[in-house]
């Protein structure tokens, strides 16, 4: 049975205050000034655009969405915690269906370049903005981010062990699995005229694969399981005859 990985102690998410009682609908507003947002600080950048940029693509009064938020960086760190949380999900997804080392390495870089691909705005729009969070809100974004590589670096090493490769630096190791992805985001320009989606996803997966040893490694051990395994099937007769008696 294939070992779960262990869960670090989850970092807290800051708090923000509402006006509002009912969590759903607490819920859907801040889901629909997320969605406009990104087109607000996309189209406008995070400094130009102001709460009622953002409350006019929502469909909501500037007064209204003071009910949910209380400053554009609450709705900056909104959208940031949305995407690494996705990351989380979508990785943990991918290895609760995954089995054997190799399998779960490769469906969790799988996972994250989809996610790649379906959040492309987002992810762009936190790499040019997150670095404007405040000071707190940036914290726990960097500490969500931090938590999301310790996954990943428990994944690798684990695979490290059960295939008996040396792997120094997991750390290291989980950052690069974790950041190849992004090219999806930075270089998509280059990538769409050459390859197809899956394409892409996959061969990222299998230069990942491939680059820590494990592919290497996987193949060795399914032939050193098969010549080690008993031979079946043949009866006395049957050894004797292989031996020319």
């Amino acid at each position: 049975m294939q070992p779960a990985l262990a869960r670090p102690a989850a970092v807290r998410a800051r708090r923000i205050k509402t006006a509002t009682k009912n969590e759903r609908l607490v819920r859907e507003r801040r889901e629909a000034l997320i969605e406009a947002a990104i087109r607000v600080f996309i189209d406008k950048g995070f400094h130009n655009a102001t709460v009622r940029d953002i409350g006019r693509a929502a469909g909501m009064t500037q007064g209204t969405i003071y009910n949910y938020v209380r400053s554009k960086d609450d709705i900056l760190y909104m959208v940031c915690d949305r995407i690494v949380t996705e990351y989380q999900a979508q990785a943990r997804k991918a290895l609760d269906v995954s089995h054997g080392p190799l399998d779960r390495v490769r469906s969790a870089v799988r996972a994250i370049s989809e996610v790649m691909y379906r959040h492309r705005r987002e992810i762009l729009l936190i790499y040019q903005d997150s670095h404007l969070l405040e000071p707190r809100s940036l914290r726990v974004i960097l500490a969500r981010v931090e938590e999301f590589i310790g996954m990943f670096e428990q994944l690798v090493s684990q695979a490290a062990r059960e295939l008996d490769i040396d792997l120094p630096f997991p750390h290291l190791s989980a950052n690069i699995i974790t950041f190849l992805p992004v090219m999806i985001v930075l270089r998509g320009w280059s990538l769409r005229e050459r390859l197809s989606e899956r394409q892409v996803v996959e061969q990222i997966g299998e230069f990942l694969v491939r680059g820590l040893g494990l592919t290497a490694a996987h193949g060795h051990a399914r032939s050193r399981r098969t010549r080690e395994a008993p031979a079946t099937g043949r009866g006395d007769g049957s050894a004797s005859r292989s031996r020319g008696v």
